[in-house]
């Protein structure tokens, strides 16, 4: 695993409200150099701080990364709730409709349930669990029209296998 990228991001948080402790441990996650050594500070980050989705979306994308796809979709369901709980609206995205929130929103809760929403489906999709992840993509374009989270790609490609199966 040399040359396995560990964790990398522009920046290790996503949300202009993260508290700067957080901030700090996220930014540690990002220098850490063994794979062990990432997940260890990413399990801190969310023991210490479980209401940021902030600490379950750094989870999630190391997991992701690392091809461990079951653990990656557990840490989406924590950021889903700690975003949906911090933006106080409904965190079952089957209930949530373009009304529950001012989804247009750039910053937020809810931009970061939907970067969630997105990558929700996505993990679905690479765990060939096609007809839920098409679901979930379905949802997020039904709350971001203009596709400004980029699930619509993925949504296509979903739908795809629908077209090969007819």
């Amino acid at each position: 695993m040399a040359d396995v990228l560990l964790f990398a991001a522009e920046r290790a948080f996503f949300s202009d409200s993260t508290p700067q402790p957080l901030r700090y441990l996220l930014n540690s996650a990002l220098c850490a150099g063994t794979p062990d050594a990432v997940e260890a500070l990413l399990l801190e980050a969310r023991q210490r701080w479980p209401a940021e989705p902030d600490a379950h979306i750094g989870l999630y994308k190391f997991y992701f990364v690392g091809r461990r796809y079951e653990e990656a979709e557990a840490a989406v369901w924590a950021a889903l709730r700690a975003a949906a709980g911090a933006a106080g609206f409904d965190r079952n995205y089957r209930r949530l409709h373009p009304g529950s929130a001012d989804w247009s929103r750039r910053q937020g809760a809810e931009r970061l349930y939907l970067f969630s929403l997105k990558a929700l489906g996505v993990i679905r999709l690479r765990r060939a669990k096609v007809a839920m992840a098409r679901q979930v993509l379905e949802k997020l374009l039904e709350l971001d029209p203009g596709d400004e989270i980029g699930g619509g790609a993925f949504l296509h490609i979903a739908r795809s296998f629908d077209e090969d199966a007819a």
